[in-house]
C-alpha cells in the first residue's frame, strides 16, 4: 500500500475500478431504495389552537392586565409541550381511543410546539393509519383542555380557539421517497469512489498498463497477451504469426524506433530486463528477435543472464558453449554463436556460472563484444537478469542502447517495481519503454483477441532451420 495519493492517482483509481464502483453504487442505492419502498408509510396530522387565559371575576383593565401578564412569560401555555407528553394525558388518549399502545410508545408519536409571542399551540400526531392520526390529535386537544382548565387556578378560565382543524392526511410524511433516493444516490457515489480508492491503495500487484505508468512514467510500448509465446522451442512470431502475441511483439519492434533518441549511443542495442523472475523477459526477447528477423534484419540475441540462462532452453538449443566461454577466449565467435530459423537470426547462449555476473558482464571483453556486434548486426538484443537479482541491465545501459523493462501482469508487485525504477533513476539510467507481458485476454481486448484467432493462418507455422556456418553480418534485405 502506498500513502499520499495524488489527485491524479485518485482519478486514475476511479477510472480503473469502474466495475467495483458500479457494484458498490448499485448495492448502496439498492439498499436505500429497498428500505424506502418497503418501509411502512407514516402519516402526520396536526392542528393549530389559540389558548387564552381570562379573569372570571374581573372586568375591563383588570382582565386585560391579567391576560397580558400571562402572555409576558408567565402563561401556562409554555408548559403545554410537556403536558401533551405527560403520562396522564397520554393514558387518557389510549383509554378513550382504545389504542393498543403504551404511554412510552405514544409519546414518541405525539408532540406540541408553542409560539410564545402569540400563544398559538401546534399539536402533531403520527400513525400508520391516516384516520387514526386525526382522532389522536383531537383527543390530545380534548385532554389538554381539561388539564389546562384544572391548572388555571381560582378566578381564571382558559379558552381554546381552533385556528386550523386537523385534516386527514393523504400523503405519507415518512418515508420521504425523493429525499431518500437522493441520499441513496449521493451515498452510493461517495462509497463507490471511496471503495475504488481503497482498493487501489491495498492492491499490491500490477494489473494493467495504468498501474505501470503510474509508477514508471514511461510509455508502455506493447501489451503481450498471456499465451504460449514460446511453444516447443519456437516463438509465437513464427508458430502463430497472425496471433495477438505476434502482432503485439511487432508493435513493440515498431514502437522502439519512436522512443529511441537520435543521439543515443548504439541505438540498435536493445537491453531487456524485468523486475522479478518469471515475468517473461526471455520470451519477449526471443519473439522480438524473430520479429526483427521476419523483417529481414540481422539479429544477434545474447543471453546475458549467466546466473540462470534461459534463452537456449526456451529455443531448444545447445548451451554447452556460449557467452562465458567466448569472453574467456576458450572458443571463437563462430563456435559460440548458433543460427536459428533464418540465416540472419543468430543466438549467443550462456552457460550457468557461479562467478559474479558483474565480473563477467562488466569486463572489457564484454564491452568489445557489444561494440563489435553493434557494428555487424542490425539489432543486438541482450537478455539480462531481473533487476531484483542483479543490476546488470543498468551496467549495459550505461554505455548506451535502448533499455526495455518487461513487467508481468499478475506477477510483478508495485513495491518491487518502484524500487527498480528508483534504482534506475539513482544510476541515471533511462528506461525507454515498458512491455506489459502476460496480459489477460480481457485486458488485452477480447474482440481483438478473437480477430487474431479467427484470422490466424494455421499453415504458416515455420520449422526452425539449424544450418551451421551462417555469416554474421548485417543483412542487405
Amino acid at each position: 500500500m502506498r500513502g499520499n495519493m495524488t489527485i491524479s492517482d485518485v482519478l486514475r483509481a476511479i477510472k480503473k475500478h469502474w466495475i467495483v464502483e458500479i457494484v458498490l453504487f448499485c448495492v448502496v442505492a439498492g439498499v436505500v431504495a429497498g428500505l424506502t419502498f418497503t418501509a411502512t408509510p407514516v402519516y402526520t396530522a396536526n392542528t393549530e389552537i389559540l389558548a387564552q387565559y381570562n379573569s372570571s371575576s374581573s372586568t375591563g383593565d383588570s382582565s386585560t392586565t391579567n391576560q397580558q401578564q400571562y402572555s409576558n412569560g408567565n402563561s401556562p401555555v409554555s408548559l403545554y409541550p410537556d403536558l401533551v407528553k405527560s403520562d396522564e394525558i397520554l393514558q387518557s388518549v389510549i383509554d378513550n381511543l382504545g389504542l393498543h399502545n403504551t404511554t412510552t410508545g405514544l409519546r414518541s408519536r405525539v408532540s406540541a410546539v408553542v409560539n410564545d409571542s402569540s400563544s398559538i399551540v401546534y399539536i402533531y400526531a403520527t400513525d400508520s393509519n391516516p384516520k387514526q392520526t386525526v382522532r389522536i390529535v383531537k383527543e390530545v386537544v380534548k385532554q389538554l383542555k381539561k388539564k389546562a382548565s384544572s391548572m388555571a387556578g381560582t378566578g381564571f378560565n382558559v379558552s381554546f380557539a381552533t385556528i386550523q382543524a386537523p385534516v386527514e392526511p393523504t400523503v405519507a410524511s415518512s418515508p420521504n421517497v425523493k429525499a431518500n433516493l437522493a441520499i441513496g444516490v449521493v451515498a452510493g457515489l461517495i462509497i463507490a469512489m471511496l471503495g475504488a480508492v481503497l482498493r487501489e491503495m491495498f492492491d499490491k500487484g500490477i494489473n494493467d498498463a495504468s498501474d505501470v505508468q503510474s509508477i514508471v512514467r514511461d510509455p508502455v510500448l506493447a501489451s503481450v497477451p498471456k499465451a504460449h509465446t514460446v511453444s516447443n522451442g519456437v516463438p509465437a512470431v513464427i508458430t502463430k504469426p497472425r496471433g495477438r502475441a505476434a502482432e503485439e511483439v511487432r508493435r513493440l519492434t515498431t514502437n522502439i524506433s519512436f522512443v529511441t533518441p537520435k543521439d543515443l549511443n548504439q541505438p540498435n542495442v536493445i537491453i531487456v530486463t524485468s523486475t522479478n523472475p518469471r515475468e517473461g523477459k526471455t520470451t519477449v526477447s526471443v519473439n522480438m528477435a524473430a520479429a526483427f528477423a521476419e523483417k529481414g534484419k540481422s539479429v544477434l540475441l545474447i543471453d546475458a543472464d549467466v546466473r540462470h540462462p534461459s534463452v537456449a532452453p526456451a529455443l531448444g538449443m545447445n548451451s554447452g558453449v556460449g557467452l562465458v566461454s567466448l569472453l574467456a577466449g576458450e572458443v571463437s565467435a563462430k563456435e559460440a554463436i548458433q543460427p536459428y530459423w533464418k540465416s540472419y537470426l543468430q543466438v549467443l547462449p550462456a552457460e550457468e556460472q557461479k562467478t559474479p555476473s558483474g565480473i563477467i558482464l562488466g569486463s572489457d571483453a564484454m564491452r568489445q563484444l557489444i561494440d563489435q556486434a553493434a557494428e555487424r548486426y542490425d539489432y543486438v538484443i541482450v537478455d539480462t537478469a531481473p533487476m531484483t537479482v542483479a543490476n546488470d541491465a543498468a551496467v549495459f545501459a550505461e554505455k548506451g542502447g535502448v533499455l526495455l523493462l518487461v513487467v508481468g501482469q499478475g506477477v510483478a508487485q508495485k513495491k518491487s517495481l518502484r524500487e527498480v525504477v528508483k534504482e534506475f533513476r539513482i544510476s541515471k539510467t533511462a528506461i525507454r519503454g515498458v512491455v506489459l507481458n502476460m496480459v489477460s485476454v480481457n485486458n488485452a481486448g477480447r474482440s481483438s483477441y478473437y480477430y487474431y484467432e479467427d484470422h490466424e493462418d494455421a499453415g504458416s507455422s515455420s520449422k526452425r532451420k539449424s544450418k551451421s556456418g551462417i555469416s554474421r553480418s548485417k543483412s542487405k534485405h
